[in-house]
């Protein structure tokens, strides 16, 4: 269903309208400026007719006022004219691929013309709208008929005063109160009472006279059926002298509450008007006089005060909506401009929105965890100083890949010679004492020389292993984590100093720190990819391999030490690196991939806060 026309200050066109007719203007240059202010509040309208006629009811009718102007009448539009003007009732049909509605203008069952429309869509809420602007153009007519200027001024200025009325009233409720005192001091009315519909039923909001009308339960009831009896008919309905005397533009009304109305309470003259904003609220407006009948004129400006102040209190009473109100109108206007025609562009976009939700709804993808992560070797070993002493050339550092038996560094063996060659000797010259006891046939002497000769070949041996070991070499094919004796060359070291760590080439271990409220998640035999910052394009799958319990407090924030190891050792990897890594946790929906740690952290702070 399309947008309805909006009246968000209903007073703007009153204002125009009086204007237009206080100007006093006549003819082509009126109508056409009456169309063009009536046709500002119809949205999407493609085109508009105006069409009069010389004579009530025989015409001759012609168009009088067309939109856009210069355009010729369509062919649908005309014959939408003719079947109104035929019937003396508002056509409502489909032409070419659009939407047109006529309404006749008929003052005291006379017919004066007719005014159409073509949109690509027509709703009772553009209906409505144009019988406003027709009580407009009535007023226009009966000035031309030659009603006198002081009632002409006196209608004009009873509208605007009751319109004034209700802008000035602070709710609903009073500006109906108000209106209906007013109408009646001002028609000479005995009563006038307005009811209001949203949607249902139409009930009484307000009575001339009575602040309080609700003790009066069976005249409210009366009322409120005749309310009802209008309403449901779309038509007015005027009883004299006790019986139906009016029908609207010619067809059967109804009018059994009325007359039970004016039996049982003894009215003498009933007019109801209906009014409505919209399909749904609606209202009618009911005149009630002592007499049998009533002055033309006061009857007339009743029915023009009716759509006009109709209009305007229900805008009031639409802009007094609740909250809850005003998001269920919201939520049901919307639903009707996107289940009618037009609006593409807010279809597309529901579309698009529903789209966006199933797709959330049903959608799943890979849910990982990523970790900072630095590789490690899975063997790290180090190369201690064998002796104190001194470095004396410095073969590797840190970063270098050797082999297994390469010179890491070489300490100073000078001493270790020396000593190796005096204890060589001393072992000499204990032998040649054990040669020349046994020549004498000294036993004693023999077992001495020889004991002497042992302690002697040992202290040699022990030099010359020492002497082995100045030269500090690789265990094993390796790469130099650590260690750099380049800038220490004829420095003292002491035995057992770490003089340079190494890692193996092909065995690495991949260190994870994770944050702690991922790490519930993480299990052992989990997998996953690694891309390290050097290597930005490659990734290299692991396997989770440990996961400790102790966590690791840094910035603020706990993480806990995974660790995990490569599936497929490369020789582009080396030990130091770091990267990010990604370890796979199960499938779930990307809509809470992408938002479980908002919601963590609400319901953390929920529980801080409230203790939910």
């Amino acid at each position: 269903m399309s947008a309805r026309p909006e009246l968000n200050a209903p007073e703007h066109a009153v204002r125009d309208l009086l204007t237009l007719l206080a100007a006093g203007e006549q003819g082509e240059a009126f109508h056409a400026q009456w169309l063009a202010c009536v046709l500002r509040r119809v949205p999407g309208v493609e085109q508009a007719v105006l069409v009069m006629g010389e004579v009530p009811n025989s015409g001759p009718f012609v168009p009088v006022a067309l939109w856009p102007q210069g355009r010729a009448c369509a062919a649908d539009l005309a014959a939408a004219c003719e079947r109104a003007l035929d019937m003396r009732l508002a056509v409502s049909s489909r032409g070419e691929g659009r939407m047109l509605l006529a309404v006749p203008l008929v003052l005291d069952k006379d017919l004066h013309g007719v005014v159409a429309i073509a949109a690509p869509t027509v709703d009772a809420g553009v209906r409505d709208w144009l019988q406003w602007g027709l009580g407009w153009l009535l007023v226009a007519v009966a000035r031309s008929q030659g009603e006198a200027a002081g009632q002409l001024r006196e209608r004009l200025m009873l509208t605007l005063d009751l319109t004034m009325g209700v802008l000035e009233e602070t709710d609903f409720v009073a500006a109906a109160q108000t209106v209906a005192t007013d109408a009646a001091v001002r028609l000479g009315c005995d009563r006038v009472v307005i009811g209001v519909g949203d949607g249902g039923l139409v009930r009484v909001v307000a009575m001339s006279h009575s602040a309080d009308f609700t003790r009066r339960i069976d005249l409210t009831q009366a009322l409120e059926a005749a309310l009802n009896e209008t309403a449901e008919q779309g038509g007015r309905i005027l009883i004299e002298q006790g019986e139906l005397v009016e029908e609207d533009g010619g067809g059967f009304l109804a009018a059994r509450e009325h007359l039970r109305l004016v039996r049982d309470y003894g009215a003498g003259t009933l007019l109801s008007v209906p009014f409505a904003r919209d399909e749904r609220r609606h209202g009618v407006f009911l005149f009630e006089w002592a007499g049998d009948t009533v002055a033309p004129v006061l009857r007339h400006q009743a029915e023009g005060l009716a759509p006009i102040l109709g209009r305007v209190l229900l805008d009031r009473r639409h802009g007094e909506r609740g909250v809850w109100r005003r998001l269920v109108d919201g939520v049901r206007a919307e639903t009707q401009r996107l289940l009618g025609p037009m609006h593409t562009a807010r279809k597309l976009a529901a579309i698009g929105v529903l789209a966006l939700v199933a797709f959330f709804t049903f959608a799943k993808g890979e849910y990982r965890i990523s970790a900072n992560a630095t590789l490690e070797g899975s063997v790290r070993r180090a190369v201690v100083a064998p002796f104190d002493g001194f470095v004396a050339e410095a073969g590797a550092r840190a970063g270098q890949e050797v082999r297994a038996g390469e010179l890491l560094a070489r300490l100073d063996d000078r001493d270790l010679q020396l000593e190796t060659q005096r204890w060589n000797s001393q072992e000499e010259q204990y032998r040649r004492q054990a040669r020349d006891a046994e020549a004498q046939s000294n036993l004693a002497q023999i077992q001495i020389a020889l004991a002497q000769t042992r302690q002697a070949a040992a202290q040699r041996e022990l030099s010359e292993a020492q002497l082995t070991r100045s030269r500090v070499t690789a265990p094993f094919d390796a790469l130099v984590v650590s260690g750099d004796l380049s800038q220490h060359l004829g420095g003292a070291v002491r035995k057992g100093q770490t003089l340079f760590e190494l890692a193996p080439l092909e065995g690495y271990r991949i260190v994870f720190e994770v944050e702690e409220s991922d790490i519930a998640r993480i299990e052992q035999g989990q997998s996953g990819e690694l891309v390290v910052t050097a290597l930005p394009d490659a990734r290299f799958p692991f396997v989770v391999s440990l996961v400790t319990p102790v966590a690791t407090a840094r910035e603020g924030r706990n993480f806990f030490r995974v660790e995990a190891t490569v599936e497929a050792p490369s020789a582009q990897l080396r030990p130091g690196m770091e990267g990010i890594g990604k370890i796979r946790i199960d499938e779930r929906r990307l809509i809470w991939i992408w938002t479980h740690r908002m919601f963590d952290w609400l319901r953390l702070q929920a529980w801080i806060w409230l203790g939910l």
